[in-house]
């Protein structure tokens, strides 16, 4: 596949300012390296899910869970916080008939301040932009070479 164009434009540094406010917002970062890798396997973005698995492990994301994630409504390793929270960024990636279900909502306004409700939901449509930056560009994953000789059969 063939890079089309480069996603550092004058428009990347607004990207990356909604980045910096969704990573000082307060929510945990294993938490939002988890709905990220979780929407970027949604979206099949490649570059994303090698950048995020890593990081939600160096940021105490075990790596059954990282494992899990794309399962993660049949894992049972995931806490109310976490199922809420995947839960929410999987109905906001996908809007189903232009909605977030209620039950949904339900489940995230239990476990989530409205202010971390709103911060998580930003993350979630960051992490989608970025997933469509990455996608439409054809970016490839960044491999370095140790890890492409890691066979896991």
């Amino acid at each position: 596949m063939t890079k089309r164009f480069s996603y550092q434009t004058s428009g990347y540094q607004a990207m990356y300012g909604l980045h910096q406010y969704v990573q000082d917002c307060g929510l945990d970062h294993g938490l939002l390296e988890l709905i990220r890798l979780r929407i970027s396997q949604i979206n099949g973005c490649a570059y994303c899910i090698n950048m995020h698995a890593p990081l939600a492990q160096q940021n105490g994301i075990s790596i059954v869970k990282i494992h899990l994630v794309a399962a993660w409504k049949e894992a049972n390793v995931f806490s109310e916080r976490e199922l809420a929270a995947l839960a929410w960024a999987e109905a906001v990636t996908a809007l189903r008939d232009a909605e977030v279900p209620e039950s949904v909502y339900r489940l995230a306004k239990v476990q989530f301040s409205e202010n971390e409700l709103s911060d998580l939901t930003l993350a979630v449509a960051e992490m989608n932009a970025w997933n469509r930056l990455m996608i439409a560009s054809r970016t490839p994953p960044e491999i370095r070479q140790e890890e492409s000789n890691d066979a896991i059969y």
